[in-house]
This record gives structure tokens, C-alpha cells and sequence, in this order.
């Protein structure tokens, strides 16, 4: 099986670690791609929003399969394009995608589909902002509506700051506070079917114990121990089934992965966002602990065909993933400094490096995006896992380089308990 994988990031570089431990993947290529996934796939150096470029590339891979990373690409009606050019692809059509090109969308689409949610109000005068503001009250949840990379969300108890992140935003939805802990629940989906994988709990906010601006994702750890045991089998019939139905009925089926971010609030699982592709970073650790054969899966998604597929089947052990971002992120970051050390890191079954923001500068590996490096760890265990991480994150240098000290803490030392 040829497979042609779009996309540069940490998601990517995990998505085709994947692909290349599948002894049915024959050829892997990856456009852009970046100088991990160097390592395992031969790179196109295309725009991967430009779809008679990704058409014509794939004609010339003769490619099976097309797996679409990020959400630009969807939202650019790449997966479109492949299709109706006859193509194989994994990711919904810009139409599905809308789940996470408009908040607003989504939340239409949770009220038809009866999916449980905060309530909410799009809002797009001034006015109606102050009128939603004071429905709601603080904490303020501030949504930009359509794509932003994941730091289009504001949860203030500043009202000020909460009238000013609308004022930037133009359209956007404001809804009700969910308190609870979060979890990431994905499930693959082939337009009428789906199957959920492992959940996971990342870590949005840039500084420890949960404090600064919202980030892409600054860690990440697999499997939830606190989570209740059925919590994926609830999503799937609460959340998943429900939308996917939902989008069938209305001709646009949903095909590719569909991301659920939940709150579980006292009053029970609620849904806080949906993504149209696998999360980043939490991808990171799905991916690691997953030992069936990844095409497979996403090649019956695509292929409308999920229900002859293998289930997916875990490895026992945990994983943690620990986000390396450069100066100035989530803001303007820093580009051009060197990644150090990379090349002296020990051969260790316990952790491995993957490259999101990263690119090769007169034959060093430099900084070109906000999240530079993803290291996981791996383990018996959440705390086993989290200590080989920090322990390779403490040997890379980067310049301006910062992370997160307290990824995973609270699960590893207390297994039954969720984060604060």
C-alpha cells in the first residue's frame, strides 16, 4: 500500500510512525512533512492546501491512500478534490469539516443531533456579545468561530478581556463555563459507522497547574486512569453516533476522525468542542499505545467499510507526551534557533522524539513553528512514562526553548483521581 500523508507537524510525524510500522504500508510519502518524518517517509515539498497539486502527486505516487492531518487542508476541500479524482481519503469533506470550521456550526449541530453541551449564544454585534456575557456570567467563555489553531478560545473571569477577545474575533460563539476535568475521546468514522480509540487528557494552557493563554496542546498522556471504565462506549452512542447520523441525514456522511473535547461535569459528559482530524498532541499518545495496524483502519474509514475492519487493539503501558515550544509561543514565535542535542540522545525503549515545529537550516535542525519537539515517554505505568519523558527533555537545548513541568503529575500520582 502506497500512502501519501499531508501535513508538517507533531501529529504527522506520530501518524507516520505509525504508517511505517505497518507491514502493509510499501511506500510512504509525506508532504510537506518535516525533518522527522525524514526519517521514515520520502518527502514532497507541496503545498498541502493546493489540491490539483496534492491531485497531481498522488497520481504520479500512484497512491492508495491520502491521510489529511490538519484541519486547513479539509477546510480547502483538499478531500474533495481526491475523491472526486477517484482517490482514497482519509478526512471528512469540507462540508463534515464544518464540525470544526465553525463553533457555530457545531453547536447547531449538536442541538439537532441531541448531543450534551454547553449552552451557548453566536454572537456577532457587540451588543449581543454584552447581552451573552451577562446571560452567562463568569468564568466567560469566548470562542472564535471559525479556525484558529486552537488558541481561539478565552475563558477569563475578566469581562473586559472576555469584550475585547470578541471584539478581535469577529463572529463568535459564547457559551456557559463547564467545570470538570477534560478528556479527548477520538473515534475513526466511515459515514455511517465509527469506533472510538483510547481517551486522553491534554494540557491547553501554556504555564503549570493550568495558568496563561490557551495553546495548540502542551502535553498529553494515554490512557485516562481516572476516567470511568465505559466512558468511550458513552461517547459513542451519547456523541459520536449522534453527529455522524446527524451528517448522513443531512448528505454531507462524515469519513476520517472525528475528535470529541468533553467535560465531565457534575452533572455528567458534556461536549466542549469537535475537531475534523486527530488532535495534536494527544494523536502522540493514541498512536504510541495503539498495536493494530493503522492503514488498515483508516483505509476502511475511508473506504466506507469500518465494520470489516480489525477493532482497534491497545498495548498495555502508558504514554506521555511532553511539548518543547519556542520563544514567544503561543504569541509570534521565534524561528531560526538551533535544536540541540537531538543527535547525542541514548537509544532508549522508554522514549522517542518527535519533530512538529522544525525545519533544516545549512544542515542543522532549527526552529520554524511554535511547538518545536514532542517527546514521549513511555511505561509500565502514567508515572513510569511521564519520568522517561522529562528525563529526555531535560537533554535537549534549544535557545528560548520552555515547556511544561507538570504534565501528567496529578495522574501519575494519584491513579484514581483527576487533575484539579
Amino acid at each position: 500500500m502506497r500512502v501519501l500523508l499531508l501535513g508538517s507537524g507533531g501529529r504527522e510525524h506520530a501518524i507516520g510512525r505509525a504508517l511505517a510500522r505497518d507491514s502493509e504500508v510499501t511506500g510512504l510519502h509525506a508532504a510537506p512533512g518535516n525533518p522527522g518524518l525524514a526519517r521514515l517517509a520520502e518527502l514532497h515539498a507541496i503545498d498541502p492546501c493546493d489540491a490539483a497539486e496534492v491531485k497531481a502527486l498522488a497520481r504520479r505516487l500512484r497512491t492508495d491512500l491520502v491521510v489529511i492531518g490538519p484541519e486547513a487542508p479539509l477546510m480547502a476541500g483538499v478531500s474533495d478534490a481526491l475523491r472526486a479524482a477517484g482517490f482514497a481519503c482519509f478526512g471528512p469533506s469540507r462540508a463534515a469539516a464544518m464540525v470544526e470550521g465553525s463553533k457555530s456550526f457545531a453547536k447547531q449541530l449538536m442541538q439537532a443531533g441531541g448531543i450534551p453541551t454547553a449552552a451557548s449564544r453566536t454572537c456577532r454585534t457587540a451588543a449581543e456579545v454584552g447581552a451573552a456575557l451577562g446571560a452567562f456570567g463568569p468564568p466567560y467563555v469566548v470562542k472564535a468561530d471559525g479556525l484558529a489553531a486552537g488558541k481561539g478560545v478565552l475563558v477569563t473571569s475578566d469581562r473586559a478581556a472576555a469584550t475585547a477577545h470578541a471584539a478581535g474575533c469577529g463572529q463568535v460563539v459564547i457559551e456557559e463555563y463547564l467545570a470538570g476535568p477534560e478528556v479527548s475521546v477520538f473515534a475513526l468514522a466511515d459515514g455511517t459507522t465509527a469506533t472510538t480509540l483510547l481517551p486522553a487528557q491534554d494540557y491547553k494552557r501554556a504555564g503549570d497547574a493550568d495558568t496563561g493563554p490557551n495553546t495548540g496542546g502542551m502535553g498529553a498522556y494515554a490512557p485516562v486512569p481516572w476516567v470511568p471504565p465505559h466512558l468511550a462506549d458513552e461517547v459513542l452512542a451519547r456523541v459520536i453516533t449522534p453527529a455522524i447520523s446527524e451528517l448522513k441525514s443531512r448528505g454531507t456522511p462524515y469519513q476520517g476522525l472525528l475528535y470529541a473535547g468533553l467535560a465531565l461535569t457534575s452533572t455528567g459528559m458534556k461536549v466542549i468542542e469537535f475537531n475534523a482530524r486527530f488532535g495534536d498532541p494527544e494523536t502522540q499518545v493514541i498512536l504510541d499505545r495503539l498495536a493494530t495496524p493503522l492503514a488498515g483502519l483508516l483505509t476502511a474509514a475511508a473506504a466506507g467499510d469500518l465494520r470489516q475492519a480489525e477493532p482497534p487493539r491497545w498495548r498495555p503501558g502508558a504514554a506521555v507526551t511532553v511539548v518543547i515550544a519556542a520563544e514567544g509561543y503561543p504569541g509570534t514565535p521565534v524561528a531560526g534557533d538551533k535544536v540541540e542535542s537531538l543527535q547525542d540522545l541514548p537509544e532508549s525503549t522508554g522514549s522517542y522524539v518527535l519533530h512538529a515545529g522544525t525545519t533544516i537550516n545549512d544542515g542543522h535542525v532549527v526552529t520554524s513553528g511554535g511547538r518545536v519537539l514532542n517527546v514521549v515517554g513511555t511505561g509500565q505505568d502514567v508515572a513510569e512514562a511521564r519520568k522517561a519523558a522529562y528525563a529526555t527533555v531535560a537533554q535537549i537545548r534549544v535557545r528560548g526553548g520552555w515547556y511544561r513541568s507538570d504534565i501528567a503529575d496529578l495522574a501519575s500520582e494519584h491513579a484514581r483521581m483527576p487533575p484539579a
